[in-house]
C-alpha cells in the first residue's frame, strides 16, 4: 500500500500586492492633465484666429476659382507689399483696401469696415456654386449670379440705384481708362472672360470701360470708393490666363499709384485684402489679454505660483494632524461648558479663594501632615503651620501673605497674579523647585 503525500502549496506575495500605481506613473498624469488642459484652453482662445479661410468662397484666404489666395501669391512673387487684413486698419492705413463681400452684406458691418481714409476697392461677386467633395476648398457646379441678387449688396456699399449686366459669351476683352481717372492712359488686354459682368447707375463716374462702353470699373463719386464689377480680373479663374493675370495686377496698381494725387494722400505702397467681411475678424477676448503682451508677464507669474504651490501640496514634511470633534465627549466636555459658563458670567476672579485652597492642600499633603499635625489644623492655626514651614523651606512668598493678596482680587488680571504666585509658593513648599 503507497502512502500519499498531501502538500499545499503557499501563495507567493507577487507584484499584485504592491500600489495599484507608481508615484511616477501618478506624477507623469498629473503632468499631462496639466499640459492637455493648458493646451486646450490656449487653443480654444486662438481658435477662431487659426482657421485656413480656405473654404472655397470668394475671399482673399481661398484657393479655390473664385477666391482671391492667388492674386495674394501673384503679387508677394512681384515683391509687392501685400496684406491680408483680419482686423482693424485704423492704426495702419494701407494705400489701398480691397473688400471680397458676398451678396448677403449688411450696410452696417461695411460702413463699420470702411471708414477709413484709405482708398477702397469692392470687388462684386458674380458666381455661385458649392464645394467640390473630391477637393477640399475647391467649388464646382459654378452659376452667374442673378443680378437681383446683388441689389442688397449694391445698397449696402452706397449706390441703391445701380444695377449690373452679364454678357452670356466667353471672349477676350479690351479695357480702356476713362479720361479723369486714375487708370487714365491705360489699355489692358485680357484673356478670355466668361459672362462679363458690368455696372451701370447714376452716381458712378467711369474708371475702366470695356470695348462697348459700359462701366467694368467705376467711382462712387464724390469718395474714394472704387467697384470693380467684375471678379474675374482678379479672382484665381482670371488668373489661369497671363493677360488677365496681367490686367489685375495693373488696376491695382493704378489704384495704389494714383499719378493725378487728386483723390488721395500719401499712405504708403501696401495693398490690403479685407477678410473681416467674410467672417474672419479676429475678435478681442479677457483670455487673448491674458495671452498676449504686456498681460503674459502676470499670467506666467499665476502659472508659476500655481506650480510652487502643487510642489509645497505634495510634499508631506510633519504627520497628519487628525480632526477633532465638533462637539468634545466626557470630562472634556463637562470642563469646557463649565469654564465657558464661568467666562460669559465674568466670575473667574471668585476662584481665586478655591484655587488658593487646592495649593494649601496640596502643599499639606506634599509636608506629610498626619505626621506634623497639619492635618488637624483649620484656620489661621493652618496658615501658621504652613508659614512656619516655608520659613523652614526659604519660601519667597508666605501662606499668610497669599491670602491677604487673594482677597483682594477684582479682575482676570489680578486673578493670574495671585495664581502665578501659589503655584510658585506650592513648587518651593514641596521641594518640586529648589
Amino acid at each position: 500500500m503507497s502512502a500519499v503525500e498531501t502538500t499545499t502549496r503557499t501563495d507567493v506575495v507577487g507584484d499584485g500586492d504592491k500600489g495599484l500605481f507608481s508615484p511616477k506613473v501618478v506624477l507623469g498624469m498629473i503632468v499631462a492633465g496639466v499640459f492637455a488642459f493648458s493646451a486646450f484652453v490656449v487653443l480654444s482662445t486662438y481658435a477662431p484666429d487659426l482657421q485656413s479661410g480656405d473654404n472655397g468662397r470668394a475671399h482673399a484666404l481661398s484657393r479655390s476659382a473664385i477666391g482671391y489666395g492667388g492674386m495674394v501669391r501673384l503679387l508677394r512673387n512681384l515683391n509687392e507689399p501685400v496684406i491680408v487684413s483680419r482686423r482693424d486698419l485704423r492704426r495702419e492705413e494701407p494705400a489701398l483696401i480691397v473688400f471680397t463681400p458676398e451678396s448677403n452684406l449688411s450696410r452696417d458691418a461695411y460702413v463699420k469696415a470702411a471708414q477709413l481714409s484709405s482708398r477702397t476697392l469692392v470687388v462684386l461677386p458674380k458666381w455661385t456654386g458649392g464645394l467640390d467633395p473630391r477637393h477640399p476648398g475647391w467649388v464646382g457646379g459654378l452659376e452667374p449670379v442673378v443680378p437681383r441678387d446683388l441689389a442688397g449688396l449694391l445698397k449696402a456699399i452706397g449706390i441703391p440705384k445701380a444695377s449690373t449686366t452679364i454678357d452670356k459669351d466667353a471672349a477676350p476683352q479690351r479695357l480702356i481708362g476713362a479720361p479723369d481717372s486714375p487708370a487714365e492712359g491705360l489699355v489692358l488686354e485680357t484673356g478670355p472672360i466668361r459672362n462679363l459682368q458690368t455696372l451701370s447707375g447714376p452716381g458712378l463716374t467711369p474708371v475702366l470701360v470695356d470695348g462697348k462702353g459700359r462701366m467694368v470699373l467705376a467711382r462712387r463719386a464724390p469718395t474714394e470708393t472704387y467697384v470693380l464689377a467684375d471678379p474675374d480680373l482678379l479672382n484665381t479663374m482670371g488668373l489661369k490666363d497671363v493677360r488677365t493675370a496681367r490686367a489685375g495686377v495693373e488696376i491695382l496698381r493704378a489704384l495704389r499709384d494714383d499719378r493725378s494725387g487728386i483723390y488721395r494722400r500719401d499712405t504708403g505702397r501696401t495693398i490690403a485684402f479685407d477678410a473681416t467681411l467674410n467672417g474672419f475678424a479676429r475678435s478681442q477676448s479677457l483670455l487673448k489679454l491674458a495671452f498676449e503682451p504686456p498681460f503674459v508677464g502676470a499670467t506666467l507669474c499665476l502659472v508659476g505660483a500655481a506650480l510652487l504651490m502643487g510642489l509645497h501640496a505634495a510634499a508631506r514634511f510633519r504627520a497628519v494632524r487628525r480632526g477633532e470633534r465638533a462637539l468634545a465627549l466626557g470630562k472634556d466636555a463637562l470642563i469646557d461648558n463649565s469654564a465657558g459658563l464661568i467666562r460669559m458670567a465674568r466670575r473667574e476672579p471668585a476662584l481665586a479663594p478655591r484655587y488658593a485652597e487646592l495649593q494649601r492642600a496640596a502643599a499639606v499633603r506634599a509636608l506629610g501632615g498626619a505626621r506634623h499635625g497639619g492635618s488637624r489644623l483649620e484656620g489661621q492655626a493652618l496658615t501658621d503651620f504652613l508659614d512656619r514651614q516655608g520659613q523652614r523651606f526659604g519660601a519667597a512668598d508666605s501662606a499668610s501673605a497669599l491670602d491677604e493678596e487673594t482677597r483682594t482680587v477684582r479682575s482676570l488680571g489680578d486673578l493670574m497674579k495671585v495664581a502665578v504666585k501659589w503655584h510658585q509658593w506650592r513648587l518651593e513648599m514641596t521641594r518640586e523647585r529648589r
